[in-house]
């Protein structure tokens, strides 16, 4: 399945659509966490169940969505300001959406630039190893966006 990550999935994807796979449970094995990672952009997902439930194919689309409408932060702009042409498409991304938002702000799904397209999750345990913070607590279910 392909959408659109800039708009919510209730949006994005045919209502036919997300009403059959909203519930559909993200796993074949009852799943109450799931960290998700990228190779097109910096920062870890975790999704947790809500009590009594299990991870959804819904709730992953929802919270990764949700994630990437935060505010890009200081730090995070750091890494991109050195970068130019990184920076030209972040910027170019930003100005897009602000046009329909009118949010000034940059947020993370900016980062992306022109790249919006969920396709799905994938293991990939090199790229986990890699990204894996040392110390920090591994996640035994972690899949990279596509």
């Amino acid at each position: 399945m392909r959408y659109d990550i800039r708009k919510p999935p209730q949006v994005g994807i045919a209502p036919s659509t997300w009403q059959q796979i909203s519930y559909v449970p993200a796993l074949g094995m009852p799943t109450f966490k799931i960290l998700i990672i990228s190779k097109a952009f910096p920062w870890s997902i975790v999704i947790s169940a809500p009590t009594g439930s299990v991870i959804t194919c819904g709730r992953i689309l929802e919270e990764l969505h949700k994630q990437l409408q935060r505010h890009i932060e200081g730090a995070e702009w750091a890494m991109v300001a050195v970068d130019r042409t990184r920076k030209e498409a972040v910027e170019k991304a930003a100005r897009s959406r602000q046009e329909k938002d009118k949010i000034n702000r940059l947020k993370r799904i900016d980062w992306l630039g022109d790249k919006t397209m969920f396709e799905g999750l994938e293991r990939d345990k090199e790229f986990e190893k890699k990204r894996h913070l040392p110390g920090s607590v591994s996640v035994a279910e972690t899949w990279v966006v596509r």
